[in-house]
């Protein structure tokens, strides 16, 4: 009994010895999360005249000064109205609040018809010039404007039957401009017999792009026309996570 005694605290110990290897092994946590919660918001709830950094990334904002109006881009917004409907609430998350139950988050406008036209994307995110991390994960949930024209239909979008989709597209660039991969995630899918919406913060797997200077975020939908979606092409983002790029050995 007295050996046995003796030997916990070596057991113990020996534990302990191991647990440390392992850690050392496996590397200090290097990831960077983006959560949107720094950014001071006036008591409309949101700011959508000017492009958002924090922790090294900047998310775009297009502006019309003159129409008063965020025609492309991200604003950062803590509104999460689930009822009213329409475009005067495309601001609103259909959630209780941020990620996680944090209480900022982003809201992306994709110009659809813009992109067709011009052929120039201006909904995107990067890091400084010539800086490039490896992207992890983001999460994601419908705005209240996009989820309620799916399910009900509005004054240009239907309401979505069998075959139907809408989806997010995030789309890698290194620090070079080469396009790195793709990730799509879909916001509605009733195709296959399946009735999904989007309805709360889901985690998408963005470590496919692999180490990017900038991602630009895009959207589709089975509804649309000569003028592009008639799908509110809004999203919102939250928790962007990154970390630095893989070393080579």
């Amino acid at each position: 009994m007295k050996n046995l005694k003796l030997l916990w605290p070596l057991a113990a110990a020996c534990s302990l010895t191991f647990a440390s290897c392992n850690k050392d092994n496996d590397g200090p946590d290097t990831s960077t999360t983006v959560t949107f919660e720094s950014a001071t918001l006036p008591d409309a709830g949101y700011i959508n005249n000017t492009s958002y950094t924090e922790q090294g990334v900047t998310f775009n904002n297009v502006y019309d000064v003159q129409g008063q109006y965020m025609s492309a881009g991200f604003a950062v917004s803590k509104l999460h109205d689930k009822v009213t409907a329409g475009f005067n609430n495309k601001f609103s998350v259909y959630g209780d609040g941020g990620a996680a139950g944090s209480t900022n988050f982003a809201v992306c406008y994709y110009a659809d018809y813009t992109t067709i036209t011009t052929g120039v994307n201006d909904a995107y995110f990067s890091f400084g010039a010539g800086v490039e991390k490896k992207m992890l994960s983001v999460a994601v949930c419908n705005g209240t404007y996009a989820f309620l024209s799916v399910r009900e239909g509005d004054n240009f979008a239907k309401e979505f039957a069998d075959g139907d989709w809408f989806k997010v597209t995030f789309t890698g660039y290194n620090a070079a401009g080469t396009k790195t991969n793709a990730v799509d995630y879909y916001l509605a899918d009733y195709r296959n017999g399946k009735n999904f919406v989007c309805s709360a913060w889901t985690n998408v797997d963005l470590s496919g792009l692999g180490t990017v200077n900038k991602v630009v975020v895009s959207m589709s939908s089975s509804d649309s026309g000569e003028w592009g979606m008639n799908t509110p092409s809004f999203v919102c983002l939250d928790n962007l996570k990154f970390d630095l790029p893989d070393v080579a050995q």
